[in-house]
């Protein structure tokens, strides 16, 4: 069970996850342990529903796992999986940390495209290929979609809020 300044810790990695969040989704984050005694940041029971200018439909489908270090005072992603998918809810693009994941045992950050539908480049199967990528912070997953992919930010202030979270985020992180 966690203690008190590991739940605090928890609350304001949350509540730093959840500003980023803010900036293209109402939904709320929440955590749980999982079987590794890790906590888990998700929002969604299912992918998050983004809206591009042209009016259609993007998902995420977020989670970062998290370890509490230096005596429960600081909270470091232990693993994320960001992935991006079509209307249909088809994986578009995915960035990817998952050192644990015995299935995949890939020990890098990488990046999956998931482009075999275009016919051309179905002998690649960049859907299996991790992509080398260095570290992906969320707030730059977040300004991408924006900028790039043209999703609807819901604030004024987005630049303003993913520059200081990454600020922030350069500062605390425990590895690059």
């Amino acid at each position: 069970m966690a203690t008190n300044k590991e739940h605090e810790t928890i609350e304001r990695f949350c509540e730093d996850m959840q500003k980023i969040v803010s900036c293209v989704t109402k939904e709320v984050c929440y955590t749980y342990t999982n079987s590794h005694g890790r906590e888990v940041l998700a929002w969604s029971k299912d992918c998050i529903k983004l809206v591009r200018a042209d009016g259609k439909a993007l998902f995420i489908d977020s989670g970062q796992e998290i370890d509490l270090v230096d005596d429960g005072k600081k909270a470091t992603t232990k693993y994320y999986i960001y992935s991006l998918l079509d209307e249909e809810k088809k994986d578009l693009i995915g960035f990817h940390f998952h050192p644990d994941l015995t299935e995949d045992p890939v020990l890098y950050p990488h990046i999956h495209v998931y482009a075999d539908a275009d016919k051309r480049y179905a002998f690649f199967n960049l859907h299996k290929r991790h992509i080398p990528s260095g570290r992906v912070a969320l707030e730059d997953v977040i300004e991408w979609i924006i900028v790039e992919l043209t999703v609807k930010p819901l604030r004024d202030d987005w630049k303003d809020v993913l520059n200081q979270s990454r600020e922030k985020f350069k500062a605390m992180r425990t590895w690059s």
